[in-house]
């Protein structure tokens, strides 16, 4: 029996023998939420047992077990809320050409989004006013600037835990306050903390 104080179930990545693809795998009753993000990679999201429910692309998904979802990179989605005893999820990450808010924004304006230049300049450049391209935005990519800038460094992060970076600096380095500031954003995203994340993409010889 689980503990009242005890830990919920969260992800666990780990490297695949192919380079650059990651694992990861769930497994339980209560899947948990996961907010709004976007992978640089290609997600393919198995249920090996139970069911899972995924909005991605604004349509609205209910996985069985045997059902396979592929979300191209760059495309929001977020996994909801769902009780199904016995649960076991697979997501597998492939490497693919970004491809977040092409159809919006040319790769001028993006790399300006990326650096944190303000978002109604990047509207004047494009013609529009700020409120009228946040919609178009979103719209297409289904987050919000705010939020897309926020998913977007951490990705960074996840990819930059791969190696050696203190968690401290890291989290500095990308804007945020400090690390827990950066740890609650990538529990809420990736559902895992960093620390758990960067332990389970390490090879074996190095988190002995």
């Amino acid at each position: 029996m689980t503990r009242p104080d005890a830990a919920p179930p969260c992800w666990h990545y780990a490297p695949a023998p192919h380079d650059g693809v990651e694992l990861a795998h769930w497994q339980g009753t209560q899947v948990p939420l996961l907010q709004p993000h976007f992978h640089r990679q290609t997600q393919l999201s198995f249920v090996l047992r139970g069911s899972r429910v995924v909005e991605a692309g604004g349509q609205r998904f209910e996985l069985r077990a045997g059902d396979c979802l592929a979300i191209p990179a760059g495309v929001a989605h977020r996994g909801l809320a769902h009780t199904h005893a016995g649960t076991v999820c697979l997501n597998v990450y492939a490497p693919a050409e970004r491809t977040a808010a092409a159809c919006v924004l040319d790769g001028q304006a993006l790399d300006a989004l990326e650096w944190h230049e303000p978002v109604s300049r990047i509207a004047r450049r494009l013609g529009l006013g700020r409120e009228a391209f946040t919609r178009r935005f979103a719209a297409q990519t289904g987050l919000p600037p705010h939020a897309w800038r926020l998913v977007d460094r951490l990705n960074v992060a996840r990819e930059r835990l791969r190696g050696d970076a203190e968690l401290a600096d890291l989290a500095l380095e990308l804007g945020f306050t400090d690390q827990s500031h950066l740890g609650r954003h990538f529990r809420r995203v990736f559902g895992v903390s960093p620390g758990r994340y960067r332990r389970g993409m390490r090879p074996p010889s190095q988190t002995s």
